[in-house]
């Protein structure tokens, strides 16, 4: 005897599950319809080896400045983003988010006008 199809308890169409971010969501409504992570801690999803950061490249924003300026450039988020871009083949706003992470960890600094230094 096959089980019974499962419906979502918010759309009530037949259920397909996606995994997003530890959780459970319908395909069809994008409700929540499995508890975030079954057990797992925060530290468990951040251990896990992402699509990418194994050829993560530590020297990246030094190549990055030497094709716009050099090592003591000063340049603006516009042409930041933009090369950041072209050599991650991303979105901009996907190298914003790598920007961003730079700054946080401290391998460019802001400046005044949006301009950006290697630190």
């Amino acid at each position: 005897m096959s089980a019974p199809l499962q419906r979502c308890p918010w759309c009530h169409r037949l259920l397909t599950l996606i995994a997003v971010h530890g959780h459970g969501q319908c395909a069809a409504c994008g409700n929540n319809v499995e508890p975030c992570c079954a057990g797992a801690s925060a530290g468990d999803e951040a251990d896990e080896l992402q699509p990418g950061c194994a050829d993560a490249d530590p020297e990246l924003f030094a190549r990055l400045f030497a094709g716009l300026g050099g090592a003591r450039a000063t340049v603006t988020e516009v042409s930041l983003l933009h090369a950041l871009s072209n050599r991650q083949g991303t979105t901009l706003d996907d190298a914003r988010i790598v920007l961003q992470a730079a700054l946080q960890v401290g391998k460019v600094r802001e400046g005044a006008l949006r301009c950006y230094r290697l630190a």
